[in-house]
């Protein structure tokens, strides 16, 4: 504005220098008008960098001084009346501003937003919701699985012990568990001869080893390996052999007890997650015995011979009680993940009432649209994609719009690995969403008000995108991920005989918060109010912005974050029993730990954290 005042003065006085004027005579009258955009245009930038303003400056005495006109600040050439400019713009609303003069008269002034952005969305025909594939994305990397070298462990040295992935929480729950209620308590069995019939009260390993890997099958699968090393199995009974006094078991055996499994991934019939357990094995590494009192050296002997019958009593137990009662735990808490993940956005339904014209209704469903798994020490990942529909109960009021912008066109789908868990959002289905609810007339309507009544009109729908580098923007201390833009919003004042329009912006965060992520707006936005009366009024541009930031933002925006909740698919580990399994991490919880701010990116908002299973204390 500082250089259109320094050009005005240059005019003045330049006039004022070669042109003698009588005082008597009047200033011209002049008059504007931009004939291209118009106001509420949407554009598509296509291959122009740029938005092509033109229009005509007239006036009424062309003696009294040189013809000018200004965009957005920058003096452009006038010939014959006529002026073009090009205007460098950025994709989101784009506000417009033109003003002329022959430096003499009061210059005048239009002002309009307009939409450019490369493409738009369109909405299913005729109506105002969207169907948008791939809108929701869900990744598990190999991180999330096992974020360690093969053979390490977790730490235990700290207080409390907290996992970070899923096979230190295995190990953790390893540590806290009753393994020897695992084992049923025993060994009552006898085979061919062989009679063992004891009960084991304690298993204690010397260190757990758990390892998770993301192989691509088929099927694909999650490779899991777990070792029990130097384990002492105290023993109490009696064993009798063939032929042979029954002799009294005291101590115990050490060993090492080996398992895999595979928990594999597809799809089943009905369209859900399936996952299942396969190829489950167990083995003994060398038995090493330990046994005390009276028999204690007659039954080493009887473990470190060759052909001992009762290493396969000691093996069966394992194979067919240990691993497969902790394994059939691992599928509900894989599937919980990634089976609810098709249902991250579904069934949510929320009305808005702006208080300007009818009450819209928001329908969100989902469906599983693609499961992805590939391996990989660092791309590795597990991605369940999901399908969007979306409704409103209203009909199209802005039949004629091109549909939601689309600020970046969509990338392919990145596979970030700076942390376990990535929730991705296309940015896409913020602005179809936007879009639904300004077709259906969310924003256009009667308004009453201290003592206002208006009529608004809004041209443009509201739109989502990057916070520009320049910005800013902040919430609470922390800089803002996206911009919230609202243009063209018109604004009638009957009983004053007024017009005004409105430009508004404002900063949005996407906020996490234990298992839910929620986008969190300005309460004060950014407001750009100027008069489209034909001649100026009493009511000023102060007030009409007051109306609009005490008003209508609140009840619009406000309600949007309120309602717009995902909740992230975090198995319950009571629930499915992990309490029973260790008792020691009774009241543990799964939680995710952001580690970095949300990205905008190749058309999407991703973001990233960590799995996180807290010790309450150490075993």
């Amino acid at each position: 504005m500082r250089s259109i005042k320094l050009s005005l003065l240059v005019g003045v006085v330049a006039a004022c220098s070669s042109v003698p004027r009588d005082a008597a005579v009047p200033p011209a009258q002049i008059t504007l008008m931009v004939t291209s955009p118009t106001p509420g245009a949407e554009l598509v930038a296509g291959d122009r960098p740029s938005i092509t303003v033109s229009g005509m400056v007239a006036t009424s005495d062309a003696t009294q001084g040189a013809l000018a006109a200004w965009v957005n600040g920058v003096q452009v050439d006038v010939h014959a009346g006529a002026f073009t400019a090009e205007l460098p713009a950025e994709p989101g609303i784009n506000h417009i501003k033109v003003d002329a003069g022959d430096g003499i008269a009061d210059p005048v002034t239009q002002e309009r937003d307009v939409m450019w952005v490369p493409e738009y969305l369109p909405p299913r025909t005729g109506e105002t919701g969207f169907d948008l594939a791939g809108a929701l994305e869900l990744q598990l990397g190999q991180r999330f699985f096992d974020a360690r070298l093969l053979g390490t462990t977790l730490d235990r040295s700290t207080d409390p012990v907290v996992a970070r992935d899923v096979a230190s929480a295995l190990e953790l729950i390893l540590w806290h568990a009753d393994l020897a209620g695992l084992l049923g308590g025993g060994i009552h069995v006898g085979q061919g001869g062989t009679a063992l019939d004891i009960t084991i009260p304690s298993v204690t390993p010397a260190n757990i080893v758990v390892d998770a890997r993301i192989v691509d099958g088929p099927p694909p699968a999650i490779e899991l390996t777990i070792d029990l090393l130097g384990v002492a199995l105290a023993m109490h009974g009696s064993l009798t052999l063939p032929s042979a006094p029954a002799l009294a078991v005291d101590g115990g055996i050490t060993a090492d007890l080996h398992a895999s499994a595979r928990l594999t991934l597809g799809t089943a019939a009905d369209g859900s997650i399936a996952v299942g357990v396969t190829g489950i094995t167990a083995s003994v590494g060398p038995l090493v015995p330990g046994f005390t009192g009276v028999n204690g050296d007659a039954l080493d002997g009887i473990i470190t011979a060759a052909g001992s019958s009762v290493r396969p009593l000691i093996e069966g137990l394992i194979a067919d009680q240990l691993i497969p009662t902790f394994t059939s735990r691992l599928p509900p808490v894989l599937a919980s993940l990634l089976g609810a993940a098709d249902q991250l956005l579904d069934g949510i339904h929320f009305t808005l009432d702006t208080g300007l014209g009818t009450p819209v209704t928001l329908d969100l469903g989902g469906q599983l649209g693609a499961l992805d798994v590939a391996a990989g020490v660092t791309a590795g990942h597990v991605t369940v994609r999901q399908d969007l529909t979306l409704r409103t109960s209203g009909t199209p009021l802005h039949a004629a719009s091109r549909g939601a912008p689309r600020i970046q066109p969509l990338a392919d789908p990145p596979v970030p690995s700076s942390s376990g868990v990535h929730l991705t959002l296309r940015q896409d289905f913020l602005n179809a969403l936007l879009h639904a609810l300004w077709n259906a007339g969310i924003l256009d309507g009667d308004l009453s008000a201290s003592g206002l009544a208006a009529t608004v009109t809004t041209r443009l729908p509201p739109v989502i995108r990057p916070t520009p580098a320049s910005s800013p923007c902040e919430i609470n201390g922390v800089r803002c991920d996206v911009e919230l833009q609202l243009g063209q919003v018109e604004v009638q004042l009957p009983a004053f005989e007024q017009s005004f329009a409105i430009n508004a912006s404002a900063g949005a965060r996407i906020a996490v918060d234990g298992s839910k992520v929620t986008l969190v707006i300005q309460d004060v936005p950014e407001l750009r109010v100027w008069e489209t009366s034909a001649k100026p009024g009493r009511l000023t541009a102060d007030a009409v912005r007051e109306l609009v930031a005490s008003f209508v933002w609140p009840k619009l925006f406000g309600a949007i974050g309120n309602n717009l909740t995902i909740a992230l698919p975090l198995p319950d580990l009571m629930a499915l029993g992990i309490g029973d399994l260790a008792p020691g991490l009774a009241g543990a919880q799964l939680v995710l730990e952001m580690r970095q701010r949300p990205s905008v990116t190749g058309g999407r908002i991703i973001l990233g954290a960590d799995l996180s299973l807290t010790a309450p204390t150490q075993p």
